[in-house]
């Protein structure tokens, strides 16, 4: 079995009621791509997020690496 690649996820604009915390870190396998930390996620619409590294979206089968740090947005809808 390979290394475990460990992420911090930061999760913005979810309500605070929705979940225990807004920040935690994730142990997912060697290899592991942006689709499986979505997927680890304790959050209910997985289908439209924003995932950004180093300032940087990322596409879901971009490769993750251990000690990343992922921002992940909810779509956002409304405006003029």
């Amino acid at each position: 079995m390979g290394e475990a690649v460990r992420v911090r996820v930061k999760l913005y604009a979810y309500s605070p009621q929705a979940l225990e915390k807004d920040e935690l870190e994730l142990d997912l396998r060697e290899g592991a791509t942006t689709q499986d930390a979505i997927d680890s996620l304790p959050i209910l619409d997985k289908v439209y997020l924003y995932v950004v590294r180093n300032g940087v979206r990322l596409d879901k089968h971009i490769a993750l690496t251990d000690g990343d740090e992922l921002l992940v947005f909810p779509p956002v809808t409304g405006g003029r």
